[in-house]
This record gives C-alpha cells, sequence and structure tokens, in this order.
C-alpha cells in the first residue's frame, strides 16, 4: 500500500501549497528490482522500495546515489519505522547528517525538518518548525 511522502507528506494543508506532483512510496518483497523502481505519470510518482535486510542498507543506497535529496524518505517516521530505523539510530547516523548538510537549495526545506527532529529528539515538528520549514518550500520554488 503506497504512503505518502515529500514535501505533500509536510505541507499538504499550507494555506497556498500548491505541489507539482505526488510523491508515493511502499516496500516490496521483490526480485523484480534491485533496489528502488519509479513509476511517474500524471502528476504521481511511485517509489516501491525492494525489502532490504536492514535500514543501513537503505542508508547505504541513498549515499551510493551521490543525490542528498534521497534523504527526504528518511524524514519520514513511518518510513523509518518500516525500515526499523528508530529515531536514535537516524540522529546518530553520520551518513543521513552528510546527506542533510549537501542538500540543494531545492530541498533545503528538508535540512529545516532534519534539525527540528535533532532538536526535538524525536520525529516531531513544533507549529513554528513546521511553518519556517514551509517558508523555506515556498522561497526555493519562486
Amino acid at each position: 500500500m503506497f504512503k505518502l511522502m515529500g514535501s505533500k507528506y509536510f505541507f499538504n494543508d499550507m494555506k497556498g501549497f500548491n505541489p507539482h506532483d505526488t510523491d508515493l512510496w511502499e516496500i516490496i518483497d521483490t526480485d523484480e528490482f534491485k533496489f528502488v523502481r519509479t513509476i511517474r505519470g500524471q502528476g504521481m510518482d511511485y517509489y516501491q522500495f525492494k525489502k532490504q535486510p536492514t535500514a543501513q542498507d537503505y542508508i547505504d543506497y541513498a549515499v551510493s546515489t551521490e543525490l542528498p535529496m534521497t534523504v527526504g524518505k528518511f524524514l519520514i517516521p513511518e518510513f523509518c519505522e518500516e525500515i526499523g530505523l528508530s529515531f536514535e539510530d537516524f540522529k546518530n547516523n553520520a551518513q543521513i547528517k552528510s546527506l542533510i548538510d549537501n542538500i540543494d537549495e531545492k530541498h533545503a526545506y528538508e535540512k529545516i525538518i532534519y534539525r527540528a527532529y535533532i532538536k526535538n529528539n524525536a520525529f516531531t515538528l513544533t507549529a513554528d518548525q513546521r511553518k519556517r520549514a514551509y517558508n523555506s518550500y515556498l522561497k526555493s520554488r519562486k
């Protein structure tokens, strides 16, 4: 079953939010592909991740892509829960921090969310933190 991720996960109910697409994810047990399959169409991006033995396998893959924006899925508490990544492991993972540190300007809102999680010591955002992340998102899309 596909679940929401990306900017819609964080900002779907914010005033003036108008994303160009919807990103959805699911983890499946399959041998059809090595790690991730992306299906795109009609404003929807579906990401199917192959079930991996450990959370570190997902992190290693994200690092291997050399695309810092791949860190976004780790900001989704349900994704972390499904892969077995505890908050303690998330906040102490140097590879995730490195991806965040190198994120592009378009995804700077994810850096704000990451830092808020670390400050809050949980996968939670205050209303002010969420608003700050949203403002960063809007600024990068002008």
